[in-house]
């Protein structure tokens, strides 16, 4: 008896407590807020109008070419040089590469891209970012030449000009010494009994062409031109006498000619070389303004901060004027340093443009 009276009293428990949850829940039911008539039955999305959202400000986009030019170089630069190793573009820009690095304090590294008589390496130059790390050491005898003949429209004006770092005024003709023609005169008078009898070298589509043909019209004579490629390959072709002349900076010739396998026979320039002070130049042996020098430039991607063009420009301008170094170029290349700042760099090479414009019509 006992026993039934304590499950009747569990089962009764459980029944209230059934009860109160039941009034609970409707107790609740009743007080939520009903949503409206027209969403009943469909999902009800969270009411955000009167909710505030706050957003964490977004920093402006800033890329690395308009960061910290005040303390630029922070990495090493590449200096592209658009010619094969060992002419005489190369050359300089391996001469200035380590006293750049010097002054502005980080490593200058020397890239050659050929092609195109300097085109291709000048054109990447162009292509990359404007961050002030990828730079171009070019002359205007290819620029200017390639812009003549037709080969390319690029320009000057196509970069943002840092300084003109040096001009070569000291373009030489030289035979093998042993072709039996020892003096400026033989020369001019051989070639003008034997028009083409002698192959010179150089690059049909670059500035020693241009110089050649010039010569050529100004001193009344007529040369078989070869074309073996960029400066570094023009001794080679004379030594192993495929061709037996060569015209073009001093500094490809020099080495030859102080070991006796390559005679110098004028000096493209108004004054004669300090190197060659026995070499006559070209006025004096009878060619009047058959010539042109060409300038040695640093050059960055337009759009590059006036900061690190002002900063690769004084640079430039503390190692052009350091006595050590002006003695390491002239013994080396037999060439007197110079120097166009960044302000003034981009008139002077205006000026040379509307120099030799015209003379495209030689060139072709």
């Amino acid at each position: 008896m006992s026993e039934i009276k304590t499950k009747n009293l569990k089962l009764r428990n459980v029944l209230l407590l059934s009860i109160k949850a039941f009034f609970l829940i409707t107790l609740l039911t009743s007080c939520a807020v009903q949503p409206p008539e027209h969403t009943r039955g469909r999902p009800v999305l969270p009411d955000l109008s009167e909710r505030v959202v706050t957003l964490a400000p977004i920093a402006p986009y800033r890329p690395s070419v308009m960061l910290d030019a005040a303390d630029w170089p922070t990495r090493p630069l590449t200096l592209i040089v658009p010619f094969l190793p060992g002419g005489d573009t190369d050359m300089y820009a391996r001469m200035f590469a380590p006293q750049l690095a010097e002054v502005l304090g980080q490593p200058v590294y020397v890239m050659n891209v050929d092609g195109g008589s300097g085109t291709a390496g000048a054109k990447m130059v162009r292509g990359v970012t404007n961050d002030g790390y990828t730079l171009l050491f070019y002359h205007t005898g290819n620029l200017f030449t390639n812009v003549l003949t037709g080969m390319t429209e690029l320009n000057y004006h196509d970069f943002d000009i840092a300084a003109i770092a040096m001009h070569c005024n000291a373009n030489i003709l030289v035979v093998r010494s042993d072709l039996g023609i020892n003096t400026a005169q033989e020369f001019l008078s051989h070639m003008r009994e034997n028009p083409g009898s002698l192959d010179v070298a150089t690059t049909i589509t670059g500035f020693s062409f241009k110089l050649l043909r010039l010569a050529e019209i100004a001193g009344d004579f007529r040369t078989n031109p070869v074309h073996v490629g960029g400066g570094s390959m023009m001794a080679p072709s004379i030594l192993a006498g495929h061709t037996q002349v060569g015209y073009n900076n001093i500094a490809l010739f020099l080495p030859y000619i102080e070991s006796g396998e390559m005679l110098p026979l004028w000096v493209a320039a108004n004054e004669r070389n300090p190197h060659l002070p026995d070499i006559p130049t070209m006025a004096e042996v009878g060619i009047e303004n058959g010539f042109m020098g060409r300038s040695y430039f640093f050059a960055f991607p337009q759009g590059v901060d006036e900061i690190i063009l002002q900063k690769l420009s004084d640079a430039v301008q503390e190692i052009t004027n350091d006595p050590a170094f002006q003695e390491q170029v002239f013994d080396t290349v037999g060439l007197q340093t110079y120097f166009i700042p960044f302000g003034e760099a981009r008139t002077y090479l205006s000026e040379m443009w509307n120099s030799v414009e015209g003379l495209g019509v030689y060139m072709r």
